[in-house]
């Protein structure tokens, strides 16, 4: 598995430095961890921050709508922002009832391959940087979000539904 699917098609100054930030997080992210090994500490403290700054931008969002209870409304503001571009993510199915989104390009996985890390290890960050986007969903009583596979996983994509909840 080498990620060679991986690779973004959109490409300017505001996308690319987005994507450098992300990177930064992302390496971030892994040496903390790493660190934290070391010191014989699991993953947890990252797993907490993380989903904490997923509740964090779902609060935000949900301020930010007129119904943050209505599955419509989350479906025609979800990914419509900067991370469209970062994330070159394109909606494959958007009914009354369901929200199906491809992510193209992960910057995140870039920057661990670029690391070094292993598959499984790239597999693992990004269970971990997941916590927020699960964390996120769980503000939507509105929803039911579900990850049907992601780029770490070798993957050409990560696909992320949301169903509405009735």
């Amino acid at each position: 598995m080498a990620f060679e699917h991986n690779k973004p098609t959109i490409s300017n100054y505001g996308v690319d430095g987005m994507r450098d930030i992300s990177a930064r997080r992302a390496s971030t992210i892994a040496n903390m961890i790493d660190e934290a090994k070391k010191q014989g500490l699991d993953d947890s403290f990252a797993r907490k921050a993380i989903a904490k700054y997923g509740a964090d931008n779902a609060a935000e969002m949900r301020k930010s709508m007129k119904n943050p209870d209505d599955f419509a409304e989350f479906a025609s503001q979800f990914g419509t922002d900067h991370n469209k571009e970062i994330y070159e993510m394109e909606v494959v199915e958007k009914t009354d009832e369901k929200l199906e989104i491809d992510f193209h390009y992960c910057p995140y996985v870039t920057e661990w391959v670029k690391q070094g890390r292993t598959p499984e290890e790239i597999a693992h960050l990004c269970e971990v940087t997941m916590e927020g986007d699960h964390e996120f969903a769980k503000a939507f009583p509105c929803l039911k979000f579900e990850l049907k596979g992601t780029i770490a996983d070798g993957l050409p994509v990560c696909k992320l539904c949301f169903t509405k909840q009735k």
